[in-house]
């Protein structure tokens, strides 16, 4: 399982895990918790964390919820990508990162 860290002024922890379920990529969120509780966030898969480059939104993160699992868009090649990033879904705050995780 990777582990989740907060960036920038934000902290966070938890858990990720990757699971394949009938043919279904799904990460699986463990006792997840971060001081942006407040804003609604979203989940991405990116190449070591940069936004920037080619990334894939995995959805919005359940609020107040320590364990969820999202579901990787089916044909993905998850060996492709190495890092979640959590971010404020709003787009007035888009390039607000709150957390990373190694995906494993």
């Amino acid at each position: 399982m990777g582990s989740v860290a907060g960036k920038g002024d934000f902290s966070a922890s938890g858990y990720v895990g990757a699971a394949i379920v009938n043919h279904r990529t799904t990460l699986s969120f463990q006792n997840f918790s971060t001081s942006a509780a407040d804003l609604p966030l979203e989940a991405l898969l990116t190449i070591n964390g940069n936004l920037a480059k080619r990334h894939l939104p995995l959805g919005p993160i359940p609020v107040g919820q320590p364990a969820f699992d999202l579901a990787v868009p089916e044909g993905t090649d998850i060996s492709l990508f190495n890092t979640v990033v959590i971010r404020a879904a709003n787009p007035d705050q888009a390039d607000t990162v709150v957390g990373t995780a190694t995906v494993p």
